[in-house]
């Protein structure tokens, strides 16, 4: 069993995407059940977002005229044509390929995170279908006051939200912490506009804004920012009322749970 010990020194390779399969799953359990973890991993996470923000927005990163005319003095004894403006072409045809690199990085990062939120969107649909509808888990839930002490935020809190009344009436039915597929939830099951609805918040990659996901098949799923969590509200709903109603939980959730 991983321990906080091996988080830390796994930490910098799990940020950069470069673990096994099996050592990912293991880091990620003991993620789910360790909130000091956690809370260092979301810190570094933040951390490394910023440096990579600063050092793309940097200003004295542009060449200085003393290393265009340095650079112009070298080639020139090799490449007699060479001017200033040719010098200066080959440096920004140099720089744009390594914007383009990094653009190219950034955009398989966002992909990853896009895709791993999809991911987590198909389980909670599923958790939605298996928990609130059907009820066959495999794991029966516990209460959200007893998942709080086991495994703190946001569980606790979630046992107090109300969520925002949006265009009709929310009857409240179930609350409590469920697993599905491994991934654990807080769980809010309510009733809105006459179809069953589940308000799931989980560890994971949220979107920046509330944003509906590509599912085809079954209800309506739309994802949502929690602070340092990812929510998801499901419903066999039009997908604009879902929308909808993610866009007036997302603030009122965040600030209660933080």
């Amino acid at each position: 069993m991983m321990e906080c010990r091996d988080v830390r020194e796994l930490a910098d390779s799990f940020l950069s995407e470069q673990l096994l399969v099996e050592t990912n799953h293991e880091l990620l359990r003991h993620l789910e059940t360790c909130p000091v973890c956690r809370r260092e991993m979301t810190d570094r996470r933040a951390l490394r977002d910023q440096l990579r923000s600063a050092f793309m927005h940097a200003e004295d990163l542009s060449p200085r005229p003393e290393f265009a005319a340095g650079l112009r003095t070298t080639l020139r004894s090799s490449q007699p044509g060479m001017t200033r403006r040719s010098v200066l072409q080959s440096w920004w045809t140099l720089a744009a390929g390594l914007a383009l690199a990094a653009g190219g990085g950034l955009f398989v990062r966002n992909s990853t995170a896009r895709s791993r939120l999809a991911a987590t969107a198909r389980v909670a649909a599923g958790d939605h279908q298996n928990c609130a509808v059907t009820f066959t888990l495999a794991e029966r839930p516990i209460g959200l006051e007893d998942a709080g002490r086991r495994y703190g935020a946001p569980y606790r809190a979630l046992a107090t939200f109300v969520p925002t009344v949006v265009d009709g009436t929310i009857e409240m039915l179930e609350r409590h912490a469920c697993v599905y597929q491994g991934q654990r939830f807080g769980h809010v099951v309510f009733r809105y506009r006459g179809a069953l609805t589940s308000l799931l918040v989980t560890d994971g990659v949220a979107p920046p804004v509330p944003e509906l996901e590509p599912i085809d098949t079954g209800p309506a799923i739309a994802s949502l920012p929690v602070g340092r969590f990812v929510g998801f509200v499901v419903a066999d709903l039009d997908r604009t009322r879902v929308l909808h109603l993610a866009q007036a939980l997302a603030e009122p959730l965040s600030q209660h749970l933080a």
